[in-house]
């Protein structure tokens, strides 16, 4: 199993970190994909990380961390590519949840990970609440791009679900699809392509039942992956097989186990 999307810098992991680790390891996970959130945070980040060889790391900004001032400078992620531990561009997208204050600079900067992941042929993982619509509307723009993407803890609407069909998307689905009151997302996800899956945990948020209520983390992840399985009604081996293929597919600087 891979979790694609987790904070191994955020306080409750990092504290613990190489337990943690060594727990999704008995747990049979095999790779994490930690996102960075911050620009200003990814050098303490990717030091945290740099030391376990199944560690990747993400560079970009969170929508909820855009403000006025944020940008994406090229020229600092052109520095880090050195670093094949580099995977992936984001998390990035779009949240109006709380306010929609910031909304044409987390559009701005939205755009700049896109161009970003153009030139530097990167896939870009996306966050998106309270801004289907929006995000919709700036991808369409970039139809003919070819654009590689994964739409994280997915709990979009069944249109988002057909445009990522639509478009070779992957979506990612986390704990909340195990949760007792996530009947629409089921019925949603139900006729999802097991070929575009990727299952992730959100540590140290969103714990899959029966964990709910604790502190996510990367081991959690089997929660999530051995319910799907069940969902999908095929080998639990079998959609671990496949969503493993997939992230391999998806971010290709990764390296597969031999």
């Amino acid at each position: 199993m891979i979790d694609s999307h987790c904070h191994l810098n955020f306080p409750t992991i990092r504290n613990d970190l190489k337990e943690i680790i060594k727990r999704s390891e008995n747990n049979g996970v095999t790779k994490l994909l930690t996102i960075n959130t911050n620009p200003v945070e990814f050098d303490d980040h990717f030091d945290l990380i740099k030391d376990f060889d199944n560690i990747y790391i993400a560079y970009g900004i969170h929508p909820q961390e855009v403000n006025d001032d944020s940008s994406l400078s090229f020229k600092d992620i052109e520095k880090k590519m050195f670093s094949p531990k580099l995977i992936g561009i984001g998390e990035t997208g779009l949240d109006f949840y709380h306010s929609l204050e910031f909304q044409k600079k987390q559009e701005e900067i939205f755009e700049s990970h896109i161009k970003a992941s153009k030139v530097f042929d990167l896939p870009i993982i996306i966050h998106q609440r309270n801004s289907e619509k929006e995000i919709v509307d700036i991808l369409k723009k970039y139809k003919n791009e070819k654009l590689k993407i994964v739409f994280h803890c997915f709990t979009g609407s069944k249109n988002l679900l057909e445009f990522c069909l639509e478009n070779k998307y992957y979506i990612s689905l986390s704990g909340i699809v195990t949760f007792k009151n996530a009947n629409l997302l089921r019925e949603i996800i139900k006729n999802a392509s097991l070929d575009y899956i990727l299952v992730e945990t959100d540590s140290p948020y969103l714990a899959p039942m029966p964990m709910r209520g604790k502190d996510n983390e990367p081991s959690f992840v089997k929660f999530t992956a051995e319910y799907l399985a069940n969902f999908y009604s095929i080998k639990r081996e079998t959609f671990f097989k496949i969503t493993d293929n997939n992230f391999y597919k998806l971010f290709s600087r990764a390296k597969e186990d031999s």
